[in-house]
């Protein structure tokens, strides 16, 4: 696992100069590289996650794409993370300006939640 870890400090480093280019370059191997190196699927989630956050902030066309393909993927994840992914696809809904989308994909994830009312 230090490989990935150094992949994606990498990919923070080159996103904190702004060279977004290359972080994604490194994100994304990072999250190819996970799948081969770790059975654990929360380190497969947290890598194809730390993409999707890059992702939103650089292209939100290919953040929809990908966060959608993470979706239909969800199987191979743990349940827990259901609710992680469908907060980032509201956001991603809700810069895109579909609203109606992002509503559903929040209360979706107010659905999965142990207390609702203290994340609402």
């Amino acid at each position: 696992m230090g490989y990935i870890y150094l992949l994606k400090r990498l990919g923070y480093v080159c996103f904190s100069n702004r060279k977004f280019s290359e972080s994604e370059k490194y994100f994304k191997i990072a999250a190819d590289m996970t799948s081969l190196i770790s059975s654990n699927p929360a380190n497969v989630f947290a890598s194809r996650m730390n993409l999707l956050v890059l992702l939103t902030h650089t292209d939100l066309a290919k953040a929809l794409e990908y966060g959608e393909r993470m979706m239909a993927d969800l199987d191979d994840f743990l349940p827990v993370h259901n609710k992680d992914l469908h907060f980032m696809l509201g956001n991603i809904h809700f810069l895109s300006g579909d609203f109606v989308k992002a509503k559903a994909m929040f209360r979706q994830c107010l659905k999965m939640s142990p207390k609702p009312s203290l994340e609402a």
